[in-house]
């Protein structure tokens, strides 16, 4: 199943962000935003209005703008997750990153904190429901004894798409046995694309970084999303091209809560 995520639509849900020992951590007068792009939020978001059961193994999706000179502490989550970074810059750890960055972190694989100059934009994606982040150290105790994996790269390039012909794929975390992995696709105007990578994995998302997409008759912009499951795309770069960013998941290690 393919689900589109209309970028333009999906702003018109924007709404302040507030979650206990996270968003509080500005240090100037700054708030913290979240748009819902796909599926339902986390339950700390908002802990009148949990997730019905029935979304609580869909796929999630959501855009943060974290204020400047804030803290997003140390923190994991249950489920396996990708996130972008569109804008800004940021202390991730102990390593600056600006636009474009994408990193990977599998479920109860601890990351952070994010520390911001500047504000920063990113997206965050998931296969599957997740109810919330849990902050390191204090959730040490149900941080389960998995393998952990985090994967980032920084600094991604963003060709112009209407001097390209055909499509182009360019593995920025190669493929990996379990079907974790990472490509630009860089497609002329026309040209279309399945979107897959070189081994299968559990699912996937697709996101334009420029020009226009047309997919399941629907022409995607700039920002807007796909969630692509086990089976392939059918996607066309409309008449300027398209680049597109492709994330693919393992399976989860544990199975998600609720």
């Amino acid at each position: 199943m393919v689900e589109v995520i209309d970028a333009g639509v999906a702003r018109q849900e924007r709404q302040v962000l507030m979650v206990p020992g996270y968003t509080e951590t500005t240090a100037g007068d700054g708030l913290f935003y979240v748009t819902r792009y796909l599926g339902a939020l986390p339950d700390n978001i908002d802990l009148a209005k949990p997730a019905p059961p029935a979304q609580r193994r869909a796929a999630q999706a959501y855009l943060v703008e974290q204020p400047a000179h804030s803290t997003v502490p140390a923190h994991y989550h249950d489920t396996n997750q990708y996130q972008v970074f569109l804008n800004g810059d940021a202390t991730f750890g102990k390593q600056k990153i600006g636009a474009i960055t994408v990193h990977y972190a599998s479920g109860h694989t601890p990351y952070g904190p994010i520390v911001t100059d500047g504000g920063v934009t990113y997206l965050t994606l998931r296969n599957r429901w997740d109810s919330g982040g849990k902050t390191m150290p204090h959730s040490r105790a149900t941080l389960q004894p998995v393998k952990r994996r985090f994967r980032m790269v920084d600094d991604i390039a963003i060709p112009d798409p209407a001097d390209a012909t055909g499509a182009r794929e360019d593995a920025l975390i190669a493929c990996e046995d379990d079907g974790l992995g990472v490509s630009r696709f860089t497609l002329g105007p026309g040209t279309s694309s399945d979107l897959a990578l070189a081994r299968p994995g559990d699912g996937r998302y697709a996101m334009v970084l420029a020009g226009a997409l047309g997919v399941a008759g629907r022409t995607l912009e700039t920002g807007s999303c796909l969630h692509i499951g086990t089976e392939k795309a059918a996607a066309t770069a409309a008449s300027g091209g398209a680049v597109v960013l492709v994330m693919q998941f393992p399976p989860e290690a544990v199975p998600p809560r609720g």
